[in-house]
C-alpha cells in the first residue's frame, strides 16, 4: 500500500508545490491532491517516476506514516517572515531526521536517558532560568561553556538540520507517542552565538510553555527574557558590564559569555546599565562598523553541534558509519541520510575505538550520561 502522506512528505521536503510536482510528473495538479489525500491509489508507474526525481526509494512510500512529531513552536514564531512552503520544508526535514534516529534506536536495546528538567517551573522567566541552571548542574553566575552538551545530558534531544533556512533558525516541540520527549531543532549555517541564543530561547519554551496557554506575543517575550537571563545572568552582568560601555569592552565579554555583542547591548539596556541614548549610540556604531550584519571574526564564538544522533549511528552502524545499510533501514536516499548524520558532531578522533557497538549483559548498549554526548 502507498500512503499519500508519504508522497506529501517528500514533496514538501523538496520544496515543491502540488502544481510543481504535477508538472515534473506530467500529470494534473488535482491528481496530486487526490493521491496525497488517499482519495485515489498511486500506480506503480507513478511511484517509480516520483522515486526517480526525488531519490526516495519506492519502499519509503509504503511505510505507514507516524504522528509523533508535532510542529511545536514552528507554528507561532510571531515575527517570522517564513512562508508556508518554507515552514513545511523545515518541518519535513526535522521530522525525517527524527524518524532516522527513532529507527536506529530500534536496532539495539538502549538504556533510556530520561528528561531531567522540570517544566512549569515559574511564570517569571528570570526565576525559571535560574532554576533551570541549577537543575542542569550549572553555576548560577558563570558562562555556560557547552550549552548543547549540557542539554543532551539532561535528556533534551537536539537535532541539527543540514540545510540553512532563511527565516527560521530553530524550533522546539514535545515528540513521541506520549509527547514526553523534548526536542530542539536547529537549522544549519548559523553562527555560534546565534545558535546558543536560539537554543536558550527554545529551552525557555520547553520549560515554561507546556501546554501553551498565553498569547503568542507574551509567550515569545517570556522566551526571550528566559534566554537573556539564562545566558547572561543579571547579577553577573551588573558586575561585568562596567561603564563607560563600548563595543570593544562588550566584544571581550562576547568571547567570555558566548553571546553576540548586540545581545549584550540589549541586555545592558534591559538592566538599565545604559540609557536609551547610549543604547542608540552603540547600535549606530554597530551599523557604522558593519557589525549589525557580521560581527568581527576574531570574536567568533565556537559553533556547537549536537552529538546524540551521530553517536547512535556510530553504535548501530559502526565506525566508519555504514551509510548504505542505514539508508536501506530507513528507506531514504543515502546522500540525504548522510547529510543528516554529518550535521551532528563527530566523536573526537583520539577517542575513536575500533568498534563502537559495545554490549553489556543482556545486549543492552549503555548510555554513560557523563560521556554519552561528549
Amino acid at each position: 500500500m502507498i500512503y499519500g502522506e508519504r508522497i506529501k512528505q517528500v514533496r514538501e521536503l523538496m520544496g515543491w508545490t502540488q502544481s510543481e510536482l504535477a508538472s515534473k510528473l506530467e500529470i494534473n495538479q488535482p491528481i496530486v491532491a487526490k493521491l496525497e489525500g488517499d482519495r485515489i491509489a498511486a500506480s506503480d508507474k507513478f511511484i517509480e517516476r516520483l522515486s526517480l526525481i526525488s531519490g526516495f526509494p519506492p519502499a519509503f512510500f509504503s511505510r505507514e506514516p507516524d504522528s509523533d512529531f508535532p510542529a511545536g513552536t514552528l507554528l507561532f514564531r510571531s515575527h517570522s517572515a517564513m512562508t508556508v512552503k518554507e515552514a513545511s520544508e523545515i518541518y519535513r526535514c526535522a521530522h525525517l531526521t527524527f524518524t532516522v534516529l527513532r529507527t536506529m534506536l530500534t536496532k539495539k536495546k538502549f538504556r533510556d536517558f530520561p528528561f531531567n528538567l522540570q517544566i512549569g517551573l515559574s511564570n517569571d522567566p528570570r526565576q525559571a532560568a535560574a532554576i533551570t541552571r541549577s537543575e542542569l548542574g550549572l553555576s548560577p553566575d558563570k558562562p555556560i561553556t557547552h550549552l548543547i552538551n549540557s542539554l543532551e545530558k539532561a535528556g533534551v534531544l537536539v537535532l541539527a538540520l543540514p540545510k540553512t533556512y532563511e527565516h527560521r533558525d530553530a524550533f522546539s516541540l514535545w515528540a513521541g507517542a506520549d509527547r514526553s520527549r523534548p526536542v530542539i531543532v536547529l537549522a544549519g549555517g548559523k553562527s555560534g552565538d546565534r545558535i546558543r541564543m536560539n537554543v536558550a530561547h527554545e529551552l525557555g519554551h520547553l520549560v515554561m510553555h507546556k501546554p501553551l496557554l498565553n498569547a503568542v506575543q507574551e509567550v515569545e517575550k517570556q522566551a526571550f527574557q528566559f534566554a537573556a537571563e539564562f545566558l547572561m545572568p543579571e547579577r553577573q552582568m551588573r558586575l561585568e558590564i562596567i561603564p563607560p560601555v563600548t563595543l570593544d569592552s562588550l566584544a571581550n565579554l562576547k568571547q567570555r559569555w558566548g553571546v553576540a555583542i548586540q545581545a549584550l547591548v540589549v541586555r545592558a539596556k534591559e538592566l538599565e546599565i545604559i540609557n536609551q541614548r547610549k543604547y542608540t549610540y552603540l547600535f549606530q556604531k554597530l551599523s557604522a562598523r558593519g557589525w549589525r550584519m557580521r560581527e568581527p571574526r576574531m570574536y567568533d564564538v565556537p559553533v556547537e553541534q549536537p552529538r546524540a544522533l551521530r553517536q547512535v549511528a556510530e553504535i548501530v552502524y559502526g565506525l566508519p558509519i555504514h551509510y548504505k545499510k542505514l539508508a536501506e533501514d530507513v528507506a531514504m536516499p543515502e546522500p540525504f541520510v548522510r547529510s543528516i548524520v554529518e550535521a551532528h558532531a563527530k566523536k573526537k578522533a583520539e577517542q575513536l575505538p575500533e568498534r563502537t557497538a559495545e554490549k553489556t549483559k543482556g545486549g543492552v548498549v549503555p548510555f554513560d550520561r557523563s560521556k554519552a554526548f561528549a
